[in-house]
């Protein structure tokens, strides 16, 4: 009850305002403001060194995450891109698992317990780490459904 409570205030408020939400359910609030770790189509384009009509494409085949937000442009995670032509391997494993491109990021972009370390599933797929990521995906996908 008091996440729902912390929520609809938060809601109510906006963005922009204080609210008082305990430290314990501040992770759970989620407020997505556009920052610099957010891409559009023609960002991302600029950032791969590749045509927006390709950008489009690696999504469509799942190679790049991105989602659209109701009345906003398509949302492109900056962190897995990796340089002009690279991104991030294994998102399209990971996304098949929980399914949901914008969860797909929260899973890739917070800290999570992996048998050695506590590491976010982001980085390990950078260090070519896909099979260890995948296998920790259906715990992530099952918190949701």
């Amino acid at each position: 009850m008091a996440l729902e409570t912390a929520a609809a205030r938060h809601k109510a408020l906006g963005n922009g305002a204080s609210v008082d939400v305990p430290e314990s359910l501040k992770p759970f609030i989620v407020s997505r403001p556009r920052s610099a770790d957010m891409l559009d189509v023609a960002e991302a384009a600029v950032r791969l060194r590749i045509s927006p009509s390709t950008v489009y494409n690696w999504v469509g085949n799942r190679k790049l995450l991105a989602w659209k937000p109701a009345g906003r442009r398509r949302t492109i995670p900056a962190g897995q891109i990796l340089g002009p032509r690279k991104v991030v391997p294994g998102i399209a494993k990971v996304l098949d698992i929980i399914g949901s491109p914008e969860l797909t990021w929260t899973f890739l972009s917070q800290e999570w317990p992996f048998a050695a370390e506590v590491a976010r599933p982001l980085d390990k797929l950078a260090a070519g780490q896909v099979e260890e990521v995948v296998g920790a995906a259906p715990g992530f996908g099952t918190t949701f459904t």
